[in-house]
């Protein structure tokens, strides 16, 4: 089968406003449950979007939010979307050690179960934080069952970056049935890795930057995955006390998140990133890396 290389997938991490590491201070995980939970009204202003344009995404669920609204979960599933893992309670992974992120993988895939989501192929760490050193955690994501994982992200970032790791995806291992890693997508340019596909990129971008940074990425071979949140479908906008610059990352134009999916929802084909990987895999052709391989800083 050949990969759908002009395709776009549209991945949604099901998660609430304060689960974002810039709100960790002002809103700590103790208090979670005392806040106005929105997850609700934003996955359902995508699920609704998605239905009007028959598109079928990948919802990487986070497993707080799974045992508080089963009934989302299935809901999602039932308009036939992908459900996939966001972990259990959001941590940044390099700050686990392997058993901890183990139990917390687990602890996800109990809550994913218990809302009638059985053995999910995907999963993505909060915020991209499956960096160096803790690559090495990503056999863990194989031994549990997973078959691929979307955690990396080649860009320089404050908290996340790994801008020397590969920007096209690739097999751990050299079995056909071992893990495949989709990098997200980034544009090359004058030696430096340019995002453009999601979350505060995606909204501060004028839709000509997007679309000029996405054909550079499909015509450089990589595929077009868009990421957002349910929080950037609502106009809820919490009063934490942020620094302009965390405001500016978390809030800035948030307003132009709807108005941007629908124009990308209008343009397909699409795939979910399910099948996306399954085509990966059929094809036979991604390289196979070895963990030391991917870590360069």
């Amino acid at each position: 089968m050949k990969t759908n290389g002009a395709a776009t997938i549209i991945t949604i991490d099901v998660e609430e406003w304060f689960h974002g590491h810039n709100y960790l201070d002002h809103v700590p995980p103790a208090t979670w449950s005392d806040q106005d939970l929105r997850v609700e009204r934003g996955t359902s202003r995508c699920l609704d979007l998605l239905d009007r344009h028959g598109v079928k995404a990948t919802f990487f669920v986070l497993g707080w939010t799974a045992e508080r609204f089963p009934d989302l979960v299935q809901e999602i599933a039932r308009r036939g979307h992908e459900v996939g893992c966001h972990s259990y309670g959001h941590p940044e992974v390099f700050h686990l050690s392997r058993e901890e992120f183990r139990a917390d993988c687990e602890r996800a895939l109990a809550a994913l179960d218990r809302a009638g989501v059985t053995r999910p192929e995907g999963y993505r760490a909060p915020s991209f934080s499956l960096t160096p050193p803790v690559h090495s955690y990503l056999p863990v994501l194989a031994e549990l069952g997973f078959r691929y994982d979307c955690s990396l992200f080649p860009v320089r970032h404050p908290r996340y970056g790994q801008p020397g790791s590969p920007r096209t995806p690739f097999r751990l291992g050299p079995g056909r049935d071992d893990l495949v890693v989709i990098p997200m997508p980034t544009w090359r340019c004058l030696g430096q890795n340019v995002p453009f596909s999601g979350g505060g990129y995606l909204r501060l971008l004028p839709w000509a930057a997007y679309r000029l940074l996405r054909a550079g990425a499909r015509a450089q071979g990589v595929p077009a995955i868009v990421y957002l949140h349910p929080w950037e479908m609502d106009d809820f906008r919490p009063q934490a006390r942020l620094s302009p610059l965390l405001r500016l990352r978390s809030q800035g134009r948030q307003d132009s998140m709807p108005v941007k999916l629908e124009r990308i929802l209008r343009d397909g084909p699409f795939l979910t990133l399910g099948e996306h990987a399954r085509q990966l895999r059929e094809a036979g052709r991604l390289p196979v890396r070895e963990v030391a391989a991917i870590t360069r800083d």
